[in-house]
């Protein structure tokens, strides 16, 4: 399309359905509007709208369509940043949301990645979230450091794009002196409250999974904000919590992982919104990602 000017005024009408309105949006009189709607229909060959006195109905052409105009016009918006980016040697800010598991492994080691390689980039890390996918797909984040499990249940992945960064097994941890250190029966270490990281992984799959093996079934008596308070209060008390296998290398020397199983595997997953181009600073935090997983050997 040699002038992106029609595909703006495109998108504008498709989205408000009315010249008028979309004419306020664009700065511009409903009469261009109108006029450059119907060189885009002639260029094309194909009506996109049916006009009526009291409505604009987007044809069905105009609704396959949408989707790449508007991928059309975000590349060219994101190619003019980073170009704005480039000339000032900048790249920008970029707000994360994150899962605790995910803080504070995978996002804490690609932060200091980038510390080193993007010292400008402002960043901000938002952990625990009620829905980051949801937060995603709205705009609250420019990308979210998540649970497969999770994603794949969230009425928001048609509109999402996600890569698997980390897979792993969850572990139960206690402290070295616990009751139930040793014991190779799990109702035995079940009995005792249970801690974990408040959104940090699939609950639903993971208790359903334990309720069949104890009784009464186990849940979670604690919920934190993170990891690191979780396994504080472990290495105090006798609660018990989950934690990634990997993890257990960082712990201190108090805490121990069981020999009994949990059964449960997660796979944490970097999910971006599919119809939007990456900005510099999205790609600089992927690749400290990737690089960082591969570095430590979580992948």
């Amino acid at each position: 399309m040699k002038d992106a000017n029609l595909l703006n005024d495109f998108v504008a009408v498709y989205r408000r359905r009315s010249f008028r309105a979309a004419a306020d949006d664009l700065g511009s009189s409903q009469s261009s509007v109108t006029k450059r709607i119907r060189q885009l229909e002639n260029q094309l060959g194909m009506r996109l709208f049916n006009r009526t006195t009291r409505s604009v109905d987007p044809t069905d052409n105009a609704r396959h369509l949408i989707g790449y105009a508007e991928n059309s016009l975000n590349a060219a918006a994101a190619f003019h940043q980073e170009a704005r980016l480039l000339t000032g040697g900048e790249i920008g800010s970029i707000r994360i949301g994150a899962i605790a598991l995910a803080a504070e492994t995978s996002v804490a080691s690609s932060l200091a990645r980038l510390a080193a390689t993007h010292p400008a980039l402002e960043v901000e890390v938002v952990v625990g979230s009620s829905d980051v996918y949801r937060d995603l797909a709205t705009g609250e984040c420019d990308v979210v450091i998540g649970d497969r499990a999770n994603f794949e249940m969230s009425s928001y992945a048609s509109r999402l794009r996600v890569q698997p960064v980390q897979k792993g097994r969850l572990v139960f941890v206690h402290r070295r002196s616990h009751p139930a250190a040793g014991t190779r029966r799990l109702k035995e270490l079940l009995c005792y409250p249970i801690a974990i990281p408040s959104r940090y992984f699939n609950e639903n799959q993971l208790f359903a999974t334990l309720a069949e093996q104890s009784d009464p079934p186990a849940s979670p008596r604690y919920r934190l904000n993170s990891l690191s308070a979780c396994m504080q209060l472990v290495s105090m008390s006798d609660v018990v919590t989950l934690a990634p296998s990997q993890l257990m290398e960082m712990a201190g020397s108090d805490l121990v992982a069981s020999d009994l199983t949990t059964g449960i595997d997660y796979t944490v997953v970097l999910a971006t919104v599919a119809r939007n181009q990456p900005t510099p600073a999205m790609r600089a935090f992927e690749q400290a990602v990737m690089r960082s997983v591969d570095q430590a050997g979580l992948g």
